[in-house]
């Protein structure tokens, strides 16, 4: 029989797991990352490119910061010691996950009201105080709104598994 595995990393968790698993698991992080350079890298070139809401590119590049900071925390491997360690290292796991969730969920909206709240800002005049980049701002609209459609997919998806396992578990206790 062999020893069974340790290893508390999602990464290494794939590894051991399946290859569709694996592989699915490798595209996404790489769209992670790429997605995460290019928040940074619009956010770093039109750095001082809005003056309407000069907050857009800083937004971006923490965004963009933040994002390749978890994809990294995501790839580090946690072999607990003993069974004490391995509790304790989910309890601070679960508050971690917790405190990113907040601050990420408050920085997105707050993101969206600056980019939103502009729309639809002067292209052309950059002396006019309601100048924001073309490239930057459709950048920064395009891909938070891109975020809203992943994100209602997503609940859409969960709440369609949601009623289709309730419909079931209803059909197996009549059957």
């Amino acid at each position: 029989m062999e020893p069974k595995s340790n290893l508390d990393t999602p990464l290494l968790r794939n590894i051991e797991g399946t290859p569709a698993l694996t592989v699915r698991s490798v595209c996404l992080k790489i769209l992670i990352l790429i997605w995460g350079i290019a928040y940074i890298t619009m956010g770093t070139v039109y750095l001082n490119s809005c003056t309407e809401q000069y907050l857009i590119p800083i937004y971006l590049i923490v965004s963009g910061s933040f994002t390749l900071f978890l994809l990294m925390i995501s790839l580090i491997p946690c072999a607990p010691n003993d069974e004490s360690n391995n509790l304790n290292l989910h309890k601070v796991g679960r508050v971690c996950e917790r405190l990113v969730s907040l601050f990420s969920t408050i920085w997105f909206i707050t993101g969206s009201v600056w980019i939103y709240s502009i729309y639809e800002p002067d292209y052309i005049d950059k002396a006019s105080p309601h100048y924001c980049d073309k490239n930057l701002y459709l950048f920064a609209f395009s891909v938070t709104t891109a975020n809203y459609i992943i994100l209602t997919i997503m609940i859409c998806l969960g709440f369609g598994v949601h009623v289709l396992g309730g419909i079931l578990l209803i059909g197996q206790r009549d059957g």
